[in-house]
């Protein structure tokens, strides 16, 4: 009776050790990453809207700046986290982009922007599947990441067209 009472202890003692594990957050969690991620988005925004060539890039850069601070703030409070600064690898991956100037940095820039809001959708996306903690958070934020992800899109389209000539054309 006794040996069966210190099983059932060990094993309720267990349960609740694993229930525990499965509720705390770990560095990985949605609301680390999330945040991790929106701060590079401002810092790559900031950026644009200093560096960008064309205006209509300058103009989304500001839009991202503003929209991702608001989701930063939001996604902070409901995780009880700090925003934090960008990481080494975001930072060492701007300065790549710095390296270029006009064209050419607006297309990085819009490449880097596309990838980084896939990959975001793709995180906020699994939160809201599996219904994990943030699930609420990540699933209001998502159509404003989608609407980021198709004017990057439309961006792209506009900055792989060549520009029109400023020189008169021969006719003959």
């Amino acid at each position: 009776m006794i040996l069966r009472a210190i099983k059932l202890a060990l094993l309720a003692g267990a349960g609740v050790a694993a229930w525990k594990a499965v509720n705390r957050q770990s560095p990985g969690s949605f609301f680390e990453q999330a945040l991790r991620s929106g701060a590079g988005e401002v810092e790559a925004a900031r950026s644009a809207q200093l560096r960008g060539a064309s205006a209509e890039v300058r103009r989304f850069a500001q839009q991202l700046e503003h929209d991702h601070n608001e989701l930063n703030e939001r996604l902070a409070e409901a995780g009880g986290l700090e925003v934090p600064e960008p990481d080494a690898r975001q930072q060492a991956m701007l300065r790549g982009l710095e390296a270029h100037q006009g064209l050419a940095y607006d297309r990085g820039w819009l490449r880097h922007m596309a990838r980084s809001h896939a990959r975001a959708i793709s995180l906020y996306q699994r939160t809201v599947d599996q219904a994990g903690p943030g699930a609420q958070a990540a699933s209001q934020a998502l159509p404003k990441l989608r609407e980021h992800a198709r004017k990057v899109e439309e961006l792209q389209l506009s900055a792989a067209q060549p520009a029109p000539s400023a020189e008169p054309q021969a006719t003959i």
